[in-house]
């Protein structure tokens, strides 16, 4: 198949497509294909996974997708496997695996390098193979191509496509947000556009591959550094006794200031890496940036924040943490989602349960506990408690009635708001010590110090 054969194809959505990787990206792009009329085949390695999507079970939350899972294989379009076949009888592979970060904070590509592997054991002439998982600079070009094709690098169409979506808006922004092709010439950049149109009601910008590598993970980058400046903000301003809410209300007036609003730390599965990949070029040494690694520092040192924030108002009553009930509401990174990846409260509640042995713990949207014990309701597991800390805006949060609340809690309760979803004069005319990041009620101590 020469490339206007396959350009055709892909243009009467006949192409045959294998998405690799079922996760949080891939079985989004998948279904997306499916419904623009596409046969997508969704290969994992996860056979749990794998039954059940073939039920019409969506292995996490994400608006609409179960109802899109079960109108493509309803309609025998979307066909989960666990045969690697999927690839040879396709004719676009699409690979969506993890790179996360390893425990020496440098890129871990083994799941993406062993995917490549795999497809290039198939035959791929005249096909069109797509990366969207985030990756280091020069990786498609010192990594990708060669375990994809060797030295037969004109067979194939190849081309780096990098996700932009986020848990909770999977599908909109998959369908709205303008995307980046980085193709290796110009035949798979034309290839690859005809494609993502087909998905895509947006601007598609076509560029080199490292451009492409390198713009996603600035755009990440960007993020991570203006939190962390808004979470240094917020420390300063509790060290002022001034709410950091007022600060960037007033500030944001001015038409060239947008300062975020800070919180407990960063999580999902791209800020927390994202920096790392961007300092960490593939087969380079490490890139030394001052701004972006003491952004990492701060929004890594949050967690931190949150656990002295407890103890030291604890304290303000005379109370030792070790003797304290405190209740985390929330294990996901971020509101109205299931992801708890890189979530800030996985180290909260390790450090709560270093010094405390009743701590409880509750998401409505995931029962991952991080060791403490899990409430599946939201009332028992706030019920005696001393300290509630709400690390999460879920909406089901937002809807907790304060002075119910109270009457749940111990004596003289406290209320850490890091999400900031109640008002804090309500909480304290309700009758809690109101804490959150950025507010520090009473003067209490604050033990942070500019990094060193």
């Amino acid at each position: 198949m020469m490339q206007e054969e396959l350009q055709e194809r892909i243009n009467s959505s006949k192409a045959q497509i294998c998405v690799v990787g079922l996760g949080q990206v891939g079985l989004p792009v998948a279904l997306s294909f499916c419904n623009v009329g596409f046969v997508v085949r969704g290969l994992d390695v996860d056979k749990d996974h794998i039954e059940l999507l073939k039920n019409g079970k969506s292995p996490f939350e994400e608006p609409i997708l179960e109802e899109m899972l079960i109108k493509s294989r309803k309609e025998e379009r979307f066909f989960p496997t666990l045969d690697q076949n999927a690839i040879a009888e396709s004719d676009v592979i699409i690979v969506c695996v993890p790179t996360p970060i390893s425990k020496e904070i440098k890129p871990d590509l083994s799941l993406l390098k062993n995917a490549c592997d795999t497809i290039s054991r198939f035959e791929l002439k005249n096909k069109l193979i797509v990366i969207e998982s985030s990756i280091p600079p020069k990786t498609f070009e010192s990594m990708i191509l060669p375990s994809l094709s060797g030295d037969k690098t004109t067979n194939i169409f190849a081309s780096y496509v990098p996700e932009r979506l986020s848990p909770g808006q999977a599908f909109e922004e998959i369908n709205t947000t303008p995307r980046v092709i980085g193709a290796r010439d110009q035949k798979s950049r034309d290839v690859t556009y005809d494609l993502y149109k087909k998905i895509i009601k947006a601007d598609i910008f076509k560029t080199s591959p490292i451009v492409a590598e390198t713009c996603k993970l600035v755009e990440n980058t960007f993020r991570d550094v203006n939190i962390a400046l808004a979470n240094e903000i917020a420390m300063i301003c509790e060290r002022y006794d001034i709410d950091v809410l007022e600060i960037q209300k007033i500030c944001n007036s001015h038409p060239r200031v947008n300062l975020l609003t800070p919180g407990p730390g960063v999580g999902g599965p791209c800020l927390p890496k994202d920096p790392y990949l961007l300092l960490n070029p593939q087969d380079s040494e490490q890139i030394d940036s001052k701004i972006i690694s003491n952004a990492r520092k701060i929004n890594d040192y949050m967690p931190s924040h949150v656990f002295h924030l407890i103890e030291n108002t604890l304290k303000e009553q005379n109370k030792e943490i070790k003797n304290s009930t405190i209740t985390i509401l929330g294990t996901a990174y971020k509101g109205n989602v299931s992801d708890t990846r890189y979530s800030p409260s996985e180290k909260i509640a390790s450090l709560l349960l270093e010094t405390c042995s009743n701590v409880k713990i509750n998401d409505p949207h995931s029962k991952i506990s991080f060791g403490a014990k899990y409430e599946e309701n939201i009332s028992k597991a706030i019920k005696n408690s001393d300290v509630v800390v709400i690390l999460t805006d879920h909406d089901e949060y937002k809807n907790i009635n304060l002075q119910e609340m109270k009457k749940d809690m111990n004596d003289d309760p406290i209320l850490i708001d890091t999400r900031r979803i109640f008002d804090k004069e309500i909480a304290e005319n309700v009758g809690f010590t109101y804490v959150s990041i950025g507010y520090n009620n009473k003067g209490i101590k604050n033990n942070y110090s500019l990094l060193k």
